[in-house]
């Protein structure tokens, strides 16, 4: 029992002179070449998008430093206003009372 390939001869002797498996051929070399080149750019924006990522993440880090400096600086002054008031009503207090008593002296 032999095959008869003969449809093999007759698809070969088609598709070379016509170019058609040059055609096939160059469609997937191409195809494969555009799928690289389009996974290259998509690292390339990857890349970038990690680099721009990393620089917002250390400014980030900086300004929370920032952050904590201020507040560290503002409970001072806060600190600051409240003996300064305590320290107001106190002189008030005494600053009263003398006056009151050069009254009734």
């Amino acid at each position: 029992m032999m095959t008869d390939f003969s449809w093999l001869g007759d698809l070969f002797a088609f598709a070379l002179p016509g170019g058609f498996l040059g055609a096939v051929a160059s469609w997937a070399v191409g195809r494969r070449k555009r799928d690289n080149d389009f996974l290259c750019e998509m690292q390339r924006s990857i890349d970038l998008l990690s680099e721009k990522y990393n620089q917002v993440l250390q400014e980030n880090v900086a300004l929370r430093q920032e952050k904590a400096q201020w507040q560290v600086a503002q409970q001072e002054l806060l600190a600051k206003v409240d003996r300064l008031t305590r320290e107001v009503e106190s002189l008030r207090r005494n600053f009263r009372t003398s006056i009151l008593n050069k009254k009734y002296v």
